[in-house]
């Protein structure tokens, strides 16, 4: 892995955005907060968490094209993969409103026996660390069908530790996919 100054692994960020946003009916990256894009937002939030490096998966300006289309977010992060040094990769999907360095620091804290890390029961945000035996499990699932090339089934084969919930975390990670989960989140 690339280290940091200290000897820790370098921390890369990953904005999952290629997808077609259909549910909603137009642009998911291009919704707007406070004045930011999501976009904007989860790029910050990666660069709070100490992400010296943010990639943006999906066919827009300053993105990574996916080069599995139509696969989901493994097929975004495996095309982004090989766009990056070995490190602690926080992958966050762009549709997740209350995204922030507070979702994403326990999930670096987590980082030890375990390839990946989660929250309990949400698979992303999710905190992986990109080597060679990851890269080699997400060449091997973009072989797989459906189901079988998910993000949980990148968490099974590599290992994850799923961290606890608790009330206030619990409301921060909804992501919005209908213009209703959206009115909801940012009620």
């Amino acid at each position: 892995m690339a280290p940091r100054p200290g000897g820790r692994p370098m921390i890369l960020g990953l904005v999952l955005a290629g997808g077609l946003s259909s549910r909603m009916g137009r642009d998911k990256a291009a919704l707007v907060i406070d004045g930011a894009t999501l976009l904007q937002r989860a790029i910050l939030a990666l660069h709070a968490a100490g992400a010296a490096i943010v990639a943006v998966s999906g066919d827009r300006p300053g993105g990574i094209p996916d080069r599995w289309p139509r696969s989901g977010p493994v097929g975004g992060i495996a095309s982004v993969a090989d766009h990056l040094p070995n490190g602690e990769l926080l992958v966050v999907p762009v549709d997740m409103p209350h995204l922030g360095e507070s979702l994403l620091a326990p999930l670096l804290a987590s980082a030890g026996t375990h390839a990946t890390s989660c929250w309990q029961g949400h698979p992303l945000p999710m905190r992986l660390r990109l080597d060679a035996m990851s890269r080699t499990a997400l060449a091997e699932l973009m072989t797989r069908p459906g189901r079988a090339c998910s993000v949980a089934a990148l968490q099974s084969r590599l290992g994850v530790a799923a961290l606890p919930l608790d009330n206030a975390v619990t409301p921060r990670l909804v992501n919005c996919n209908t213009p209703d989960q959206w009115r909801e989140a940012t009620a």
